[in-house]
């Protein structure tokens, strides 16, 4: 099988999953968000807002930069992997507990701080599951992985459905996180053991090197998760429970969504290193159909959402959440950004060029957490959504403008542009049918959306066939 073909399956296969996984998740979120009511879903919330950023610390960019090295030494994995596998045991346990012990000095309750401190197994789980991932990954079999996260899902949903029924708490939502997350570690071990068993290695020189490779992304996503979560955190400080709740729930759409940009670029980052090896004429042919089908992608997604986010709000986490559709129309804005920006961070660890990503990322943080703190006391969540939005868009122009001055890539904008066109078209005609029902709205938007594509030829049918970028043969 081609590459070409390799990414196209990683990817198909992944989003396949998680059609089923956003569509548990999105259960998920309903059965949360109408048992534990605003307050008590504003502090499930803030519990994982919190331990984000930490997760993040522990992962240290291990996983991209895992990736990286196995596409371009495959065979030095096990040690790769081994090794990443006993600096995340260790680094996981005292970030962790310096997680849970600066609480002790936070204006959290008791159940958000047992919360941190439960949550906190699930989090080290989930960080430990980076390293079987990065076996699937760059091996393009992410179809294994996709079972176990299946698998996972569905048990979360079962275990969140039992603890409705017998009205459960926000720690018994968290215990059943956790059940999850150890399972699907679990399961993906056994999967990588099919070929090599992964065991911790505590060769400290290894160690040194993959620190010093990794640390600059390390650095890079700890200032992105601060920026993304930080938010929540002061709004909670600030605002309380109430506030993060109605803040959370729109957030979280934008989460799940954010899985597809993360799903197809992980799957493009082990051939763009190979063709960045290459040749440069490739490597730009990778880029330019990595933006073309994440902006395809993301302008319906961030047009529909604005014009159903009363409806999509009602739906998915009930009548207490109705303030929360004005909000989605906000934070959705935010969407476009990331989409796009996940091409040009790829594209610069790909390139080895991650350290230059530090200073807009520095810039982005510093902002974010200034203007949330200004805007946050006087507009509550409506101020930190505007700044999540202005963030967004300032760093997907400042990688942007590194691709272009770094790398010598440049974007032809034609694609963009007819599927900027079509979703406007989208938009008026959504507007003209004037009904409330999503499932109405979804079908007659896709359907207007796919027909002006066609009718532009934004797409042929061919380059529909080549959407993916092509690798070594």
């Amino acid at each position: 099988m081609s590459n070409t073909n390799k990414i196209a399956f990683n990817t198909a296969i992944q989003l396949v999953g998680k059609a089923v996984t956003v569509a548990t998740s999105v259960v998920v979120v309903a059965y949360l968000t109408r048992h534990l009511g605003v307050a008590g879903y504003g502090d499930y919330a803030t519990i994982f807002a919190y331990l984000g950023i930490f997760g993040v610390v522990v992962d240290l960019g291990l996983f991209v930069i895992g990736v990286r090295e196995i596409a371009k030494h495959p065979e030095r994995e096990a040690t790769v992997l081994n090794n990443m596998l006993g600096l995340k045991i260790v680094l996981g346990g005292l970030v962790f507990g310096v997680a849970y012990g600066i609480t002790l000095g936070l204006p959290y309750s008791d159940i958000v701080r047992q919360g941190i401190l439960l949550g906190a197994v699930s989090q080290f789980f989930i960080s430990l599951n980076q390293i079987p991932l990065g076996a699937f990954q760059a091996n393009l079999v992410m179809y294994k992985a996709t079972i176990a996260d299946v698998i996972g899902r569905f048990l979360m949903l079962g275990l969140v459905w039992w603890f409705v029924r017998h009205n459960g708490t926000v720690l018994d939502m968290v215990v059943a996180v956790v059940a999850a997350n150890v399972v699907v570690f679990g399961i993906n071990i056994l999967m990588v053991g099919a070929n090599y068993w992964l065991r911790p290695l505590f060769d400290l020189k290894e160690w040194k090197k993959i620190i010093l490779e990794a640390l600059p992304m390390g650095v890079v996503m700890v200032l992105g998760a601060i920026y993304f979560r930080v938010d929540t955190l002061i709004l909670a400080g600030i605002k309380g429970s109430e506030a993060v709740g109605i803040y959370s729930a729109p957030y979280k759409i934008l989460e799940v969504l954010l899985v597809v940009p993360s799903i197809f670029m992980s799957s493009v980052l082990p051939v763009m290193t190979a063709a960045l090896a290459r040749s440069r004429a490739d490597a730009q042919a990778i880029f330019q159909k990595a933006f073309n089908f994440l902006s395809i992608t993301a302008l319906p997604l961030i047009v529909g959402s604005v014009i159903a986010s009363a409806p999509i709000m009602l739906l998915i986490a009930g009548g207490d959440f109705v303030e929360s559709g004005p909000l989605l129309k906000i934070l959705v804005l935010a969407l476009g950004g990331s989409f796009l920006n996940s091409v040009m961070i790829y594209t610069m660890i790909a390139a080895g060029r991650q350290r230059q990503l530090l200073w807009p990322y520095i810039g982005a943080t510093v902002f974010n957490i200034v203007a949330n703190f200004i805007l946050i006391p006087s507009y509550s969540y409506w101020g930190a959504a505007v700044v999540t939005v202005v963030t967004e868009l300032w760093v997907l122009v400042a990688s942007t403008y590194l691709v272009y001055t770094k790398l010598k890539f440049f974007i032809n904008w034609r694609v963009f542009g007819l599927a900027l066109l079509a979703s406007l078209v989208m938009a008026g005609g959504l507007y003209a049918i004037q009904t409330e029902s999503l499932w109405w709205l979804i079908l007659a938007g896709g359907t207007i959306y796919g027909l002006m594509m066609f009718l532009t030829k934004a797409i042929t049918k061919q380059e529909l066939l080549d959407m993916l970028p092509k690798g070594v043969k």
